[in-house]
């Protein structure tokens, strides 16, 4: 009989395990892939090595803004990728490292069994209980009818990472951070890129004015999209629209978002049972617990790392932590980031004060030729409900603002910081002007 059991280990997984370390429980988990999950093997991770090497290749190619000159830039495509995996693997071993010993861990799927109203655990054909289960499975890249993915011509970013020759044209369909990210990185090693959103707008999960402001930097990156359009077909390299534009493309992305993977659970009858997720993370089963995008809400490694404190508060101190806000970045240049509520959240309501400010008005920005943005913060009652960067560095911005919202330091109180100058962080200080 094992305390915790931990179907899965990515970032909730892993964090769930390290909290039960502490706590000195004893600990199994199961994992058919690799530790560490899709932020780590598929997501995240691998693709940020990969648009660290777009990033470097674009600064080289608009050397000349900043008075240098570089003649004969190339890339090696299989050098980029070949760095991707010695990073990805570096950070398995120390997963591995870090877990390894301290628990058990079953390198195979897991199903439940509910039997004798107790759920227990059937892996390789052998059984396993625990006083508790969490299920950290994850997700899988979502498949559009008519579009599957054939890991040819039609593939999911998963495929995107191992393809052994660049596209010299793709199309992608959806503009979230893996639609927009694939973008940048593709158009940066020379690839014709073209976007297509259902949606009537762009990025539709971020404020309006960031939805505005991404067409300008696709404009200005030749990335071509289409707006409240999507594919009716796609054959011998024709995509045709539904706005009935047609055009050639080697290969089509798929980033319209991931769908839950949940273990399969069944009684000794061989029926399958319904797991219901509740808000706070329990099931519908006593002692069954459900993180990261397995529960099918905000698919994000430090979203799922949470989701992994408010079960272990719950199971060691019957408690649950507050939920709170969840911030989210797309990495292209500039950086995306947002945080809390957005302007189409409050419409028509007069109490709350809208204040921005643009990146141009902090001299650090020109002298890192970085001067494209802005910083948007929604105030009420002296307190700052949410913010919206456009920015360099926006990732790192908006944990400034992660923490004046959470600890609702009032604004007053924020104006009297000192940041040090130059830096980009004084725009928090400008936007509250």
């Amino acid at each position: 009989m094992y305390d915790i059991a931990i179907i899965g280990l990515g970032p909730a997984g892993c964090e769930i395990a390290q909290i039960a370390i502490k706590n000195n429980l004893k600990v199994i988990a199961f994992e058919q892939a690799e530790i560490g999950g899709t932020c780590l093997n598929q997501g995240c991770i691998p693709t940020k090595a990969i648009l660290h090497c777009a990033d470097e290749l674009n600064k080289l190619n608009n050397c000349s803004k900043i008075a240098l000159s570089c003649d004969n830039i190339k890339f090696d495509w299989e050098n980029v990728l070949k760095r991707k995996t010695d990073i990805v693997a570096k950070f398995n071993k120390a997963l591995d490292l870090g877990l390894n010993k301290k628990i058990d861990i079953i390198k195979s799927q897991a199903e439940l069994l509910l039997t004798n109203n107790e759920i227990i655990i059937n892996a390789q054909d052998n059984i396993y209980q625990a006083k508790n289960i969490i299920i950290a499975t994850g997700s899988k890249a979502k498949e559009l009818k008519g579009l599957e993915f054939n890991q040819d011509n039609i593939i999911s970013s998963d495929d995107l990472l191992n393809l052994k020759e660049l596209p010299k044209s793709v199309t992608i369909i959806g503009s979230g951070a893996i639609g927009l990210e694939w973008g940048y990185i593709l158009k940066s090693f020379n690839a014709d890129v073209t976007l297509v959103e259902k949606m009537p707008s762009l990025a539709p999960q971020f404020d309006i004015d960031i939805q505005k402001r991404i067409e300008r930097i696709l404009k200005t990156n030749n990335i071509k999209y289409y707006k409240d359009d999507f594919v009716t077909s796609y054959k011998n390299n024709i995509v045709k629209l539904n706005s009935n534009h047609e055009f050639k493309s080697e290969k089509i992305l798929v980033a319209v978002g991931r769908t839950p993977v949940l273990p399969k659970l069944s009684t000794n009858e061989g029926h399958c049972l319904e797991i219901k997720i509740n808000d706070d993370l329990t099931t519908n089963f006593d002692n069954l617990f459900t993180a990261g995008d397995a529960k099918n809400g905000v698919m994000l490694a430090h979203s799922a790392q949470y989701d992994a404190k408010i079960i272990m508060n719950k199971i060691l101190k019957d408690k649950t932590l507050p939920l709170k806000n969840i911030p989210s970045v797309i990495y292209i240049k500039p950086e995306i980031a947002s945080i809390g509520l957005k302007e189409q959240d409050i419409k028509g309501d007069n109490s709350y004060i809208i204040k921005k400010a643009t990146v141009t008005s902090i001299a650090k920005s020109w002298c890192d030729e970085c001067a494209d943005g802005f910083v948007k913060v929604i105030i009420k009652d002296n307190l700052i409900k949410g913010a919206h960067i456009v920015s360099n560095s926006a990732s790192i911005l908006i944990s400034i603002f992660n923490i004046l919202i959470e600890q609702k330091i009032p604004t007053d109180e924020i104006e009297n910081f000192i940041f040090p100058h130059p830096c980009l962080s004084e725009l928090v200080l400008e936007v509250l002007k």
